[in-house]
């Protein structure tokens, strides 16, 4: 019994360590793939808010960066018609898990949201030869 819970014990302070880090995209990733497994039932979870408050939060900073970026005349990092990029849950959830794990674990979800956004909305080469 004594064994058991201490093996419990180490397990509970060793899976923090274990986990993603908060604010990567592999921690949003895993959280929204919790919650769309529940379907409909997501809605009612607390995190629901938190996930789409945080992915709305990065596009809004990802979009701020572009306008930035047009204004001072510096390369945009992704073309989309506007510089507030449309990009769906569902097809932001997919353009994560289809970002190699190993990578997903080191990039923060900003890093990860413009991954999906230049895939989506590759630039073209500006040079003419």
């Amino acid at each position: 019994m004594r064994k058991t819970i201490v093996v419990v014990l180490a397990l509970s302070l060793c899976a923090p360590v274990m986990a993603a880090a908060p604010g990567s995209a592999q921690n949003f990733l895993e959280r929204a793939n919790r919650l769309k497994a529940k379907g409909p039932l997501a809605f009612f979870d607390r995190d629901y808010g938190r996930l789409k408050a945080e992915a709305t939060a990065v596009g809004k900073a990802i979009g701020d960066d572009r306008i930035a970026a047009e204004r001072a005349r510096r390369p945009i990092l992704y073309c989309s018609p506007t510089a507030r990029a449309r990009l769906g849950s569902f097809e932001f959830i997919d353009g994560l898990n289809a970002i190699p794990p190993a990578e997903r674990v080191r990039m923060s979800l900003k890093e990860g949201m413009l991954r999906v956004l230049q895939t989506k909305y590759p630039c073209r080469s500006q040079s003419k030869t």
